[in-house]
């Protein structure tokens, strides 16, 4: 998923007087620059032992200055600097593993037990304690100490690079959609480690610690932005197997595309959004303004998005913020439960990256429109894209037009469906397709038929297709594109779509191409599965991608053991054994994606990758051995049917797994998919 990239120039901005009026500075601007003009008071206090909590959360300062820190004149926060302690403990004994494991290979922290649960601590020289919606801690009455000012600047350096949302737009977000809850943000660092916890209430409803850290591999290639990754992260008034509700959800995309025969292009997106908790009158929407993309040979390319502006249904200018991947929008009046608007946003970039200078280009399953938090993602799509000859068009969706106007290839489609992670996909390809009951199946090659290629993905995709409706129902779209990528070892699968390297396409090829076109056939399944699981079945979030990448892969399984035979499941299963005996002890399923290794990310990627790919459908197979073969499908179809075209849960999978099986079956999720262990061969 280490895609995207974005449009240039909005060529007739002059046509539309209203794309060259910005709107004027209003509530959301001034907020802003509020929050991102933080200052400390010239006057601090000295401190010994003054102590600050939030929730699991304790800050000690034995001995040092603490300062009122002020946004546009308001006290919002304090500054502390000398010598000083952290503590956080984590009382959800699930992700006890995954926090040792994390906290061991990334950090010098101490993990010990105690105070009912996991205790992190470590020393810090200076912490920024930022609150809305909850009090302050009380600051000493003692002499002026000094004023601070210089270490607060260099405090600010230090968290300024962050790969994250701008403080000014959390905070901004939190004042004018939930004044009176609890949002409260600490960065404590100043020796080897540098922290940032995170109480909301808001939203999120968790409470969180993070390490901020530069990746070796991003800073050797010239990216020096820290990332999160997360310690330790606990959900507060619901169950962590119960994904909480987002604010809003978007709900349509009508979108057009217009790209030239260069990296440039232009987006017009107008938008369909819903209320779902409160009356939100600040959208937080993901929408990149930087993308780097790997050269060639070495490092990183950068290239730029500008959100040219956003537009309410009567044309009125909306404020934004945009910056660092993240974009704020201040509504006009605040949304409203069952009283649906629509924003138009317009944006220009250099979008079109071609991977390794070949005649192909990829809008990913990233931000290159404004979207949310993939539990906010829920959209029927219309698209019109047009993309300069000799390069085609293959976008997701029922065929509406496909013509050619000029210079252009356009085509036009429809998801009337709520999906996820939309694409736009254009090259050089050439396809051949056939439409047998009610669903087309277009298989295209990069840079030239490859009718070998079309007849064997054609055969292979449309037993597929038919093996896995006989038991999780129709197939979910009219259209499905099969789309050769030039590289070796993967795929992936958007909605009625799929992307799939070339050993796919030439399984007597090289050396390079032989080898990894081992297994193709079920990699070839696992992608077409997703279509139910992923597609139909959502995950809201990453917790919950078992529901997408497990059940994919056991479905996948069962079609290799069905087509090809017993021996080819038995290998697929041993493989699945020993790389789930290598990680089973890292962490459990829901926290594959925390597992994180600084040092060396290909560690990393490969304990997820066991645990989702590898245990998860261990998991699904003791379950199958349990209830049977026409139970088992029986449990599979009922998950379907429950949620069809909705988001997933654990806990629902757990209630139709109930219901099916006759029985309670919380304590083996308890031990094999929240605990450690991995389920016994037969």
């Amino acid at each position: 998923m280490l895609k995207p990239e974005l449009f240039r120039a909005l060529a007739a901005l002059a046509a539309s007087a209203l794309f060259s009026l910005p709107a004027a500075a209003g509530p959301l601007r001034e907020s802003i620059e509020k929050w991102d003009a933080l200052a400390v008071e010239t006057t601090s206090r000295n401190a010994t032992a003054l102590v600050l909590r939030s929730r699991n959360l304790q800050l000690t300062l034995q001995s040092g200055q603490v300062a009122k820190v002020t946004a546009g004149g308001e006290v919002v926060g304090l500054f502390l600097s000398g010598a000083g302690t952290l503590r956080h403990v984590s009382a959800d004994a699930v992700e006890h593993p995954a926090i040792r494991y994390v906290a061991k290979k990334n950090t010098g922290l101490d993990v010990t037990s105690g105070e009912g649960g996991l205790v992190l601590s470590g020393p810090f020289s200076e912490a920024l304690w930022l609150a809305s919606g909850t009090p302050l801690p009380e600051v000493p009455e003692t002499p002026d100490a000094g004023d601070l000012t210089k270490a607060f600047a260099k405090h600010r350096e230090r968290f300024g690079e962050l790969a994250e949302r701008p403080l000014a737009q959390q905070f901004t977000h939190a004042r004018r959609n939930g004044p009176t809850t609890p949002f409260v943000r600490v960065e404590a660092g100043g020796g080897k480690d540098d922290l940032v916890y995170v109480l909301d209430e808001l939203v999120a409803r968790s409470e969180s610690l993070s390490l901020a850290q530069t990746l070796p591999y991003m800073k050797d290639n010239g990216d020096d932005r820290k990332f999160l990754a997360v310690l330790s992260e606990v959900p507060i008034g619901r169950e962590r197997r119960d994904p909480g509700r987002p604010e809003f959800v978007l709900t349509d995309v009508d979108l057009a595309l217009t790209a030239s025969d260069g990296t440039h292009a232009k987006l017009t997106v107008t938008e369909t959004i819903s209320a779902v908790a409160g009356s939100p009158s600040v959208l937080l929407l993901d929408l990149y303004d930087v993308i780097r993309r790997p050269k060639k040979l070495y490092g990183f390319e950068k290239k730029t998005v500008r959100l040219v502006g956003a537009f309410d249904e009567a044309g009125n200018a909306l404020e934004t913020d945009h910056r660092r991947s993240s974009l704020a929008v201040g509504l006009r009046t605040p949304l409203v439960s069952g009283r649906p608007i629509k924003v138009r946003f317009e944006i220009e970039g250099d979008l079109l990256h071609r991977p390794g200078g070949d005649s192909y280009w990829e809008l990913g399953t990233e931000p290159w429109f404004p979207q949310p938090d993939m539990g906010g993602q829920y959209y029927t799509v219309r698209s019109a894209v047009k993309v300069k000859k000799p390069f085609v068009p293959l976008v997701p969706g029922k065929t509406v037009r496909r013509a050619e106007e000029g210079e252009y290839n356009v085509l036009e489609t429809r998801i009337e469906k709520p999906v996820q992670f939309f694409v736009v996909f254009a090259g050089k390809y050439a396809w051949e397709e056939e439409t047998k009951d009610g669903v087309t199946i277009r298989v295209a090659s990069y840079a030239g038929e490859n009718r070998i290629a079309f007849k064997k993905l054609l055969g292979l995709s449309r037993k597929a297709i038919e093996y896995f409706s006989g038991f999780l129902g129709p197939f979910p779209f009219e259209e499905f594109n099969i789309v050769e990528v030039n590289d070796w070892g993967y795929g992936q699968a958007p909605p009625a779509f799929m992307f799939i390297t070339s050993e796919a396409f030439n399984s007597i090829g090289g050396e390079i191409n032989q080898l990894y076109s081992e297994g193709v056939n079920g990699r070839v399944a696992h992608e077409i599965a997703h279509q139910w699981w992923g597609h139909v079945v959502k995950m809201p979030g990453y917790d919950e991608q078992w529901i997408s990448e497990s059940f994919a892969e056991y479905s996948a399984g069962l079609f290799i053991r069905d087509l090809m035979g017993k021996s080819d499941f038995a290998r697929m299963k041993a493989g699945w054994r020993r790389q789930a005996g290598e990680s089973h002890a890292i962490a459990p399923i829901p926290l594959a994606n925390r597992v994180i290794a600084r040092s060396d990310m290909s560690i990393s990627w490969s304990h997820r990758t066991a645990l989702l790919y590898s245990k998860g459908p261990l998991l699904l197979e003791a379950l199958h051995r349990e209830l049977g073969d026409q139970r088992f499908l029986v449990f599979l179809a009922s998950l379907q049917s429950t949620l069809p075209w909705k988001f997933g849960s654990t806990g629902v999978v757990q209630k139709v797994l109930d219901a099916v099986g006759k029985k309670d079956y919380g304590p083996f999720l308890d031990q094999y998919y929240w605990g450690l262990a991995v389920p016994p061969a037969k």
